[in-house]
């Protein structure tokens, strides 16, 4: 190799050209191989990847595979410089003195050129860091059933891969300056005063941007969820986002309540963690009615209903001895709480329009009063 490189310099004859000849070289390498790293990877070591059984390390190769192509070509280019930079200011049988001595200003263009190449090589590696968030976010979505967790696809995963790369672009940032050696003390302390500043004069919007980190993590309801919010106010959840949470009430209006407020108020949700329901209906017979015949109507009107759920059977209890009544409840299950107004609605048509059949009769409110008889011989 050397003898080769000697022989170079002597056919060149110029010290400068011959320097800027082997950065050529180096950097055509570099080329050939960051080409041939790259052909290995598809050929040899992406056919083995795919016959794992995660798919995580197939999503990590693909990533790499064009990241250290790149990497290569661009440390190739790096090695071309720092040679250059070492051959200038080495001694030469052409000169009398290094080359660095003749052409000063080479210095500075080297100084430009490791600068300009170090931000290339943290852009590459913030690209790397950016699709590896995004793929992750995605295969860790995909592999916990976004269907079961859509608050973390459609809300958190979002912000989280916002959040992450405004933090990795800081950090590269910072990296970038400290290379140029620029201080930023300064900057940091305006920052953070700026921070305060800002913190105070939105005290009500970072409130509500926390209490819908907490909302995300904690996870009380969900994206498509029907919850019963303050004032007994029920619908379906359709956005979680940072600042509030939309509902959408069975008007058909869409609710905007600011997370602070939601993370406060009793919840109840319908939907966690099944979507089975119960439907109870009350109803009242006659004093002396059979009892008997009373449980069996009743279950044969709810075991005859479409949306009845198969998980549980349903049941009649004797709940109360009423003032002109004895009261029974009928207590049902629906696979989805959307069925469970249509399921009561139609149960106590049935029930009315069986007793009616079968002359059970469902007493009015009534009073009896006993006179005394006062009068006296």
């Amino acid at each position: 190799m050397d003898f080769l490189i000697e022989k170079l310099r002597e056919l060149l004859k110029d010290e400068l050209l011959f320097r800027l000849s082997l950065i050529i070289i180096t950097i055509v390498a570099s080329y050939l191989v960051a080409k041939i790293l790259s052909y290995l990877i598809k050929k040899i070591i992406k056919p083995f990847v795919k016959k794992t059984k995660s798919e995580l390390d197939d999503i990590l190769l693909n990533i790499s595979g064009n990241a250290i192509y790149k990497l290569a070509f661009l440390g190739g280019i790096y090695l071309a410089v720092s040679l250059f930079e070492k051959g200038i200011k080495s001694e030469s049988k052409f000169l009398d003195k290094p080359l660095i001595k003749y052409y000063p200003f080479l210095e500075n263009i080297i100084l430009y050129v490791e600068v300009i190449l170090f931000v290339i090589l943290i852009i590459i590696i913030l690209n790397i860091l950016f699709k590896a968030i995004n793929l992750f976010f995605d295969w860790y979505e995909e592999k916990i059933n976004a269907k079961e967790n859509r608050n973390l696809s459609g809300s958190l995963f979002p912000l989280l891969k916002k959040v992450s790369k405004i933090l990795l672009f800081l950090l590269a940032f910072a990296v970038v300056l400290a290379k140029l050696k620029i201080d930023i003390s300064a900057f940091v302390v305006s920052l953070g005063v700026g921070s305060l500043a800002i913190a105070l004069a939105a005290q009500e919007s970072i409130s509500n941007m926390i209490s819908g980190f907490i909302i995300m993590i904690d996870r009380p309801f969900r994206i498509g969820d029907r919850i019963r919010y303050a004032d007994n106010q029920v619908g379906d959840v359709i956005e979680i986002g940072i600042r509030s949470t939309k509902i959408q009430d069975f008007d058909n209006n869409i609710v905007v309540i600011p997370n602070n407020e939601i993370v406060k108020s009793r919840l109840v949700n319908f939907t966690y963690p099944t979507t089975l329901t119960r439907v109870v209906i009350d109803v009242g017979v006659a004093y002396g009615t059979d009892l008997e015949k009373v449980k069996e109507v009743l279950l044969n009107i709810a075991k005859a209903d479409p949306d009845l759920s198969t998980q549980k059977e349903p049941a009649v209890y004797l709940i109360n001895f009423g003032a002109y009544s004895l009261d029974f409840r009928l207590v049902a299950f629906t696979d989805h709480y959307s069925k469970a107004w249509d399921m009561q609605c139609r149960l106590r048509e049935n029930i009315y329009k069986t007793f009616v059949r079968e002359n059970i009769e469902i007493p009015f409110p009534q009073t009896v009063i006993h006179k005394a008889n006062n009068s006296t011989n």
